[in-house]
């Protein structure tokens, strides 16, 4: 129970990092997050990951580098999942030197070592504390009721985009190269955002003029909250 209570706390504080640096790009709220709840799983998992796998010998460099190999690995498997079930890229990293599929890349995989350094040493400390003192408080209710809400999320989450994508596959153009994500690491583009790619505007369109459904509010929150994502036909 602590562990996936581990995770949702990171998970959320993930994606208050993403929400408010987005909104504060957008000059407009942007709620972040392939999901429906206010969570991004990557970053819990990268640092329950971490948290789980390395040991804190008092090591800083030893800490360091392992935490590099772990969450570049997180990292990658959550790219290739997005990518090959949902046919989405959130991320490209293609442009930047060490990169391997633009799914990972070395300079990226540098700064959250030293983003999950900080969190291991001085943010789960308290955290632990405060999950120990939930669980008392709740008697484990809180963590089954907080499970329960997140596997409903992601299951109806991957039912409605599965659905929801095989209206919109045909309208994507696999020749269009550039991917928009890669402005998240060009110097000039880390406060504005990058022209956003051709296929998000098409489905975009195509969604509006749509009936409001359920299954296609997913779809469209991720495409509007996600100026720089790009979607492809890869399977």
């Amino acid at each position: 129970m602590e562990i996936f209570m581990t995770f949702i706390v990171y998970s959320f504080i993930g994606w208050i990092w993403e929400t408010f640096y987005c909104s504060f790009k957008d000059r407009h709220f942007v709620f972040r997050g392939f999901l429906l709840g206010p969570y991004c799983p990557v970053y819990g998992f990268g640092v329950s990951a971490v948290l789980l796998l390395v040991p804190d010998t008092g090591n800083l460099f030893s800490l360091y580098l392992n935490t590099i190999v772990i969450v570049t690995v997180v990292e990658f498997i959550g790219s290739w999942i997005l990518e090959k079930f949902f046919n989405m890229k959130l991320w490209d990293y293609s442009t930047l030197p060490f990169n391997i599929e633009g799914r990972v890349a070395v300079p990226v995989s540098l700064f959250w070592g030293i983003g999950c350094i900080i969190l291991i040493k001085l943010v789960n400390p308290p955290v632990q504390n405060w999950i120990h003192d939930f669980n008392e408080l709740t008697h484990s209710w809180g963590v089954i009721l907080i499970l329960m809400i997140f596997l409903a999320d992601l299951i109806s989450t991957f039912i409605f985009t599965i659905s929801t994508k095989k209206e919109v596959l045909t309208m994507i153009d696999d020749s269009d190269k550039e991917n928009a994500t890669i402005k998240e690491f060009r110097l000039k583009h880390l406060f504005t955002n990058h022209e956003t790619a051709a296929n998000r505007v098409k489905v975009l369109d195509l969604l509006k003029n749509k009936p409001l459904k359920l299954k296609h509010y997913n779809l469209r929150r991720i495409l509007k909250n996600y100026p720089n994502m790009n979607l492809t036909k890869k399977r």
